[in-house]
């Protein structure tokens, strides 16, 4: 703590410094694609662990996904408890709209809606009947990874999780989202920021069955298309860029999933939403 309170002291007096002489801060591509990366990385982090929330919330349809208590009072194996579509959750129109909850410090508002293999809705829940589960959700909130990186998030996302039936005990998401971001992140160059629109897509990515006892994706993709403002405040100045990139995260089965940046390569931790090893 000291340590970051004394570089945005030193950013501080320096910016505010008339006497300081120098080149003006540079902006380089490198520096801007692990910036991206790492934010994008931690959003497509984010999207993997709002599968299950979404679950969840739509009573983790009642038979998909149980929620499994390992161990009871006695030490006995516990049976899996199921649990029901939330009181605050209203039914209208095909859809079950729900109040907003709180998420990992976000505030969400969801609604989903129940479908079978005809695309008809289905109003409460058959796991005879209901092939696929369309969700919505909105998501804002501001978070703070660690003392050099924090984030405000404005997110919208429109996914359906389909095979509930022909895919069992696997399932497949796809859908869209779309996000206006803005990041910071206080390093020894001085303050840089990310600020603007990012669109993602999510690609047939296939999850295990809801009881294995790992929810790392088996396969597909999500892309990450951003158009931001860079910008960085130095000692001597400040300086800005207008940058479009294109990320790609595909899915392995394993914890640490290849991102990929225009011609570089890093590593997914789904675990910690940490991005590294970048070549």
């Amino acid at each position: 703590m000291l340590s970051a309170a004394a570089i945005l002291l030193a950013v501080g007096a320096a910016a505010c410094s008339t006497d300081l002489t120098g080149p003006p801060p540079t902006l380089d591509d490198v520096t801007i694609d692990a910036d991206i990366a790492a934010t994008s990385g931690d959003a497509v982090a984010s999207q993997i662990t709002g599968f299950t929330d979404n679950v969840a919330a739509a009573g983790s349809f009642t038979m998909v996904s149980p929620s499994y208590n390992l161990v009871t009072s006695s030490g006995a194996a516990a049976k899996p408890a199921f649990n029901g579509i939330s009181a605050t959750c209203s039914y209208a129109d095909g859809r079950y709209s729900c109040a907003a909850t709180t998420e990992g410090g976000m505030t969400v508002t969801r609604s989903f809606a129940f479908y079978d293999a005809q695309g008809n809705t289905v109003q409460t829940f058959d796991a005879t009947k209901v092939e696929s589960v369309n969700f919505h959700a909105q998501i804002d909130g501001n978070f703070q990874r660690d003392l050099f990186w924090s984030a405000g998030v404005h997110r919208s996302q429109d996914l359906t999780v389909s095979g509930l039936i022909s895919m069992s005990p696997q399932r497949k998401w796809n859908g869209l989202g779309s996000g206006a971001d803005t990041v910071t992140h206080i390093g020894f160059d001085g303050i840089r920021s990310l600020a603007g629109i990012a669109a993602d897509t999510v690609n047939n990515v296939v999850m295990p069955g809801p009881d294995a006892a790992s929810q790392i994706p088996l396969s597909g993709n999500i892309v990450v298309g951003v158009d931001y403002t860079a910008s960085l405040e130095g000692a001597t100045g400040s300086v800005s860029k207008e940058v479009k990139r294109r990320v790609v995260v595909t899915f392995d089965g394993t914890n640490t999933p290849t991102l990929e940046i225009g011609s570089m390569t890093c590593l997914l931790h789904l675990d910690t939403h940490s991005v590294d090893s970048c070549q």
